[in-house]
């Protein structure tokens, strides 16, 4: 039996498949041995711990022994031409018809390990599109190529958005079938009018693969760009579309394109423009894993007014030295730091401008990671900067009971009691190139939190246990604010590995952790926290940053069972989540909703962009950029 399917297409049940999925449960003992493996032993350091992740997720979906959805059966894929060789003529057919697997991988680490291999090739394509060398992009298009053309389509009538924002959606059904080079000449009428093409995404959303060899495999593939148009707006395009792939002369390749949709997303001008080289502000650091900056701790900003001068400055932690920006009276920025004391000791985690001691100017703290190997201190303390009142510094932080050794990856100020001093909650990592994290679900081998009571404005004193603060997950970043209306700061703290607490203040400063009683664990990779009211109801709502992962998805969407560890699993992958408060307690917004995607996320933020009375949602994204296009 042979069949090809266009995108979306439904799947059989045959008597290959069954036997199939035989076959799959029978795997999974070995898949058990490597996920015990990696649980037991953990990573030499930080970058092979999150690394490993995606990996550990698909270990950990084989201990429940599933089996695969259904594979289809369906036809061979065209017949391809060896690298290098000349292709004859060739000929289009009427419509793009994507072949499947008729005995499809059915060995999760092999599939898995496949659409790796597609995803780095692609990362290597949008590399050439990118920078719009169409040539260069040809050799990851299949000679014999055919798909649907990227121009020529006809437009449906546009989507007006907020922020003046404009959404042109095009019917993909009346694009043409063209060949490799049409469908390059496609992409360069896409992109070639672009003043800018900023980044090109490819992500592999779903794969199968046929047994045996040659390779070659059914392929789900999301494009996204983003840049400057031709009249100098923000423009994005986001492309859908399924594919076969083939693997030839060790080059993954696509040679069947068929499109799903197409959207093209843009703005007559920026809302924003970045002018931070025309301030003073585009200093490079040392690149990650560079002599210099070899640490696992990243650094953060705090902005402040240091001299009271009615401008806000920004202070940045960072090695051989710190960054103190002042804004000066021209616009811009002069890097003051060694003038004003805090640019030593170099680097620091959090930080955070604040007035401790109620003198009305701007103290400042840093976190960082510190201890002891025997006599010798590795790292740094936490430290205070008090503020004359000039804007002038001195670091009194072991004078002021501010000077833990700690894995201090944030601080959050906020006065907890209610006595008119404000106090500071110290949010703990763990040495991970150490001790590994104990669980990938609820890891609890993390350095415990600190809470510093502000003694008012004398020093502060670690009350962590007596305020009911004990925690010993590892923590990333913290909100406080009063959703419940009570007149008191409560706090919510966003833990990595596991679930987060929401600790509801008795109004005397002392806390009940209430996350699970109102809905907002939120188990995941929790990375930041922002209060704000986005439904404009007058209440209190909930945004926090986590890790979201394609490739655990990607895994996820092969399992036929949807029992509780996989939900749970499910949630792992998802990425950001937004709380909306009601009067039993939270509830999560559906992801299609949107304002979630945002892949490996760190600090939200939540403030009106476009000034029409509504909270927008700005999050920072991203991770270290490796020395090659797929190595990201």
């Amino acid at each position: 039996m042979r069949r090809t399917l266009t995108a979306g297409a439904g799947k059989h049940d045959t008597h290959q498949n069954r036997a199939a999925r035989g076959a799959r449960s029978r795997r999974s003992p070995a898949l058990r041995g490597i996920a015990q493996e990696s649980l037991h032993h953990g990573a030499p350091n930080l970058l092979a711990a999150l690394a490993q992740r995606s990996l550990l997720l698909l270990c950990m979906l084989a201990l429940g022994a599933c089996s695969e959805p259904d594979a289809p059966v369906g036809s061979e894929p065209p017949r391809a031409t060896p690298a290098g060789a000349a292709p004859a003529a060739v000929v289009l057919p009427a419509r793009v018809d994507i072949a499947v697997p008729a005995r499809p991988l059915v060995d999760l680490q092999q599939v898995e390990d496949a659409s790796e291999s597609v995803a780095n090739a692609l990362v290597e394509l949008a590399d050439k599109l990118r920078r719009r060398d169409f040539e260069a992009a040809k050799p990851w298009l299949s000679p014999e190529f055919c798909g649907h053309s990227l121009m020529g389509m006809t437009a449906r009538e546009p989507e007006l958005l907020p922020a003046s924002v404009r959404k042109m959606a095009y019917d993909v059904t009346s694009a043409r079938v063209v060949g490799r080079d049409d469908f390059l000449a496609g992409a360069a009428d896409l992109l070639g009018g672009w003043q800018r093409v900023e980044w090109v995404t490819p992500k592999v959303k779903a794969a199968e693969f046929e047994s045996g060899t040659p390779s070659w495999g059914r392929v789900r593939q999301q494009w996204s760009f983003y840049g400057t148009a031709e009249d100098g707006g923000p423009c994005s395009v986001v492309m859908w579309a399924w594919t076969n792939v083939e693997h030839v002369a060790g080059r993954w390749r696509i040679s069947r394109l068929a499109l799903e949709s197409l959207e093209r997303t843009s703005r007559a001008r920026a809302i924003f423009t970045d002018v931070a080289n025309a301030v003073g502000l585009a200093r490079a650091g040392i690149r990650f894993g560079r002599p210099g900056n070899k640490s696992f701790a990243w650094n953060g900003a705090a902005a402040g007014d240091v001299n009271a001068d009615g401008a806000w400055d920004l202070y940045v932690p960072a090695r051989p030295a710190n960054q103190l920006y002042v804004s000066a009276s021209a616009g811009g920025f002069e890097d003051q730091a060694a003038a004003r004391g805090v640019a030593l000791p170099a680097g620091g985690t959090g930080a955070l401008f604040f007035d401790f001691d109620n003198d009305l100017d701007s103290d400042l703290a840093v976190a960082d990671v510190g201890g002891r190997d025997g006599d010798e201190l590795i790292g740094n303390p936490l430290r205070l900067y008090v503020n004359d009142g000039q804007g002038r510094y001195a670091e009194q932080g072991a004078e002021l009971g501010f000077d833990a050794l700690a894995h201090a990856y944030s601080l959050c100020a906020f006065d907890a009691d209610l006595d008119g001093w404000l106090d500071v909650y110290v949010c703990n990592y763990g040495r991970v190139e150490v001790e590994p994290n104990d669980s990938w679900f609820q890891a609890t081998n993390g350095t415990p939190d600190l809470f510093l009571r502000n003694n008012a404005g004398q020093g502060f004193l670690e009350e962590s246990a007596a305020r009911g603060l004990v925690d010993t997950s590892w923590s990333y970043a913290a909100a406080a604010a009063d959703f419940d209306e009570d007149g008191d700061p409560d706090l919510y703290v966003a833990n990595d590995y596991g679930t987060n607490f929401l600790y509801r203040n008795d109004g005397r400063g002392h806390f009940e952790d209430v996350a699970a009683q109102l809905g907002v664990e939120d188990l995941g990779n929790g990375m930041g926290a922002s209060w704000g009211d986005l439904d404009s109801d007058g209440r209190l709502d909930l945004y926090v940053a986590n890790m979201s992962s394609t490739a655990g998805k990607r895994i996820l969407e092969r399992m036929p069972e949807r029992d509780e560890r996989w939900k749970d699993l499910s949630k792992l992958a998802a990425g950001n989540t937004i709380f909306l408060r009601r009067d039993e307690g939270f509830e999560r917004l559906p992801s299609a909703r949107g304002g979630i995607g945002a892949s490996w996320a760190w600090a939200p933020a939540l403030f009106d962009i476009d000034l029409d009375g509504m909270l927008d949602i700005y999050c920072c994204s991203g991770y270290v950029t490796g020395d090659t296009a797929a190595d990201t």
